[in-house]
């Protein structure tokens, strides 16, 4: 911009203005009632309003750290009486953080040992064309979601990060590239449409299940049944998202030119495992097995009900962030040759604590909202959408929106813990079977992926330093609206297979 104003400079006093701005208008009597009803002061959804809008303006333009930017949330939250201090910071030690840590943390081991270019020159093997767009798909879109298997899209995330980035940088890609940042978001958009392939690849496809358990008596959704409704929107979304990523972001380069001949002489250097790598493996292989045998266990339990306590149980005992919990010690006592893995040095330098903290603010921020009335009222307004023409179709299409909606709002699990009931409620009071409803709002809760704290895998790739968020926001808007929109339109006639 001219004149001295940057875009940055301008954000970080448009973000408070818009929320003093958004105070200090008079509330409608909806959101006054929606506050009410949560038990929170009739200001305070106009407040959580505010805070949205200020904290993502401050995300959007990058006008300070977006770890820093995210402190904001839980200071104005709990100053203003909304939330207590102990719950906003508390969710900067949510359980899904550690699972970034983690990552974190086997990135740090694979670069040590150097088994990220082990496996960067088994990727770079895969494609043995030259189209760039191709390449991306095989070496960042395909692995991380396939696996979605492992019940978590974080952990997947967490396992593909370090491998693309050694990739990357093997084939002369570094930060700066237009190639380099359209993969990272490649791979996060893949991760995303990942949620939707199994019933246990997000929480929130559980919580549909469990919705529909509560409200229909003697009804459940099958892992047969989620894999006929969420399969092909799985798939659909995976193209959508490397049409769309490479189609906004496009590479500087019409081929990419990898040297086979070398990458076969690398790979002869590299010579037999080393030790430190056989170990990292190791590390990495456990992990992954327990982030699946939850999964593997409620799959076995839907066959065998008596096997149904043994699995709440093992869900109980492993959730996805045990083996995070268990990677970070691993990494710290293993040793190789008297030498830890890691030393307690490098594992607090692996950790990118912009993102744990900008993680931290995006859960916060949902807490606020929730706790303020704003989703609330947020969920009566695209109920209201509904008006007096209310049919299967437009009850689908609404409890979709209402997903879509509060996930912008809050993490996809507690946007389907509050949009999951609504869509029931809306369909049976209409005498629509609720089943189509529940899981089109809980398949909703999982697009959003324009800004970093919309879900763990976009703050993953964040932290690569290859992405500019407003690339990242361009990519997000265009590639959720498309997937809503396919959810919307073919939706009802998956749903009604199983319904």
């Amino acid at each position: 911009m001219t004149g001295g104003v940057t875009k940055q400079r301008l954000g970080l006093y448009l973000g408070p203005a818009l929320f003093v701005t958004a105070v200090l208008i008079p509330p409608p009597s909806s959101m006054i009632d929606a506050a009410r009803a949560s038990g929170a002061p009739d200001w305070a959804p106009q407040l959580a309003l505010g805070m949205l809008a200020w904290i993502l303006t401050w995300w959007v333009t990058e006008c300070m750290p977006l770890g820093l930017a995210a402190l904001a949330v839980p200071f104005v939250f709990s100053l203003s009486g909304v939330v207590p201090w102990r719950t906003t910071l508390t969710a900067f030690a949510d359980p899904i953080i550690w699972i970034i840590m983690a990552g974190f943390v086997l990135a740090a081991s694979f670069r040590k040992w150097e088994f990220d270019r082990r496996i960067s020159i088994r990727l770079a093997s895969l494609y043995k064309g030259k189209n760039p767009k191709v390449a991306a798909l095989f070496v960042a879109a395909l692995p991380v979601f396939f696996l979605t298997v492992t019940g978590s899209i974080t952990a997947s995330t967490t396992v593909v990060f370090p491998f693309l980035v050694a990739y990357l940088a093997m084939v002369g890609i570094g930060a700066g590239s237009r190639y380099s940042e359209g993969s990272m978001l490649l791979l996060a958009q893949a991760a995303t449409a990942g949620a939707m392939l199994l019933l246990i690849s997000t929480p929130a496809n559980l919580i549909a299940k469990g919705t529909i358990r509560s409200f229909l008596p003697g009804e459940d959704l099958t892992f047969a049944d989620w894999f006929v409704v969420g399969a092909p929107h799985a798939f659909i979304g995976l193209f959508i998202a490397w049409i769309v990523t490479f189609a906004i972001i496009k590479p500087e380069m019409k081929t990419l030119d990898v040297d086979h001949g070398k990458l076969a002489k690398a790979r002869r250097e590299l010579g037999p495992m080393s030790r430190g790598e056989k170990v990292v493996l190791t590390i990495l292989l456990v992990a992954i097995t327990l982030w699946m045998l939850p999964a593997i266990v409620s799959i076995i339990a839907e066959s065998v009900p008596s096997l149904q306590a043994a699995s709440r149980q093992v869900s109980t005992m492993m959730p996805e962030s045990m083996p995070a919990v268990l990677v970070i010690l691993a990494a710290g006592i293993v040793q190789v040759k008297g030498e830890p893995i890691l030393r307690w040095k490098e594992i607090v330098e692996g950790i990118d604590w912009n993102i744990v903290f900008l993680l931290g603010g995006g859960l916060a921020l949902g807490l606020g909202l929730e706790a303020s009335g704003f989703a609330r009222w947020l969920a009566g307004a695209c109920c209201a959408l509904l008006g007096n023409s209310a049919n299967a179709w437009s009850i689908f299409a609404v409890s979709a929106l209402l997903g879509f909606a509060l996930s912008y709002a809050a993490s996809n699990t507690a946007a389907a813990v509050v949009s999951t009931p609504l869509a029931a409620t809306l369909a049976i009071g209409a005498g629509v079977n609720p089943i189509g409803p529940i899981i089109a709002a809980a398949l909703a809760c999982s697009i959003g992926s324009a800004i970093p704290s919309t879900t763990p895998p976009m703050a993953i790739v964040y932290s690569s330093g290859y992405v500019k968020i407003w690339n990242m926001f361009r990519v997000g808007i265009v590639s959720d609206f498309l997937r809503l929109g396919v959810l919307i339109l073919i939706g009802p006639f998956l749903t009604d297979l199983i319904a």
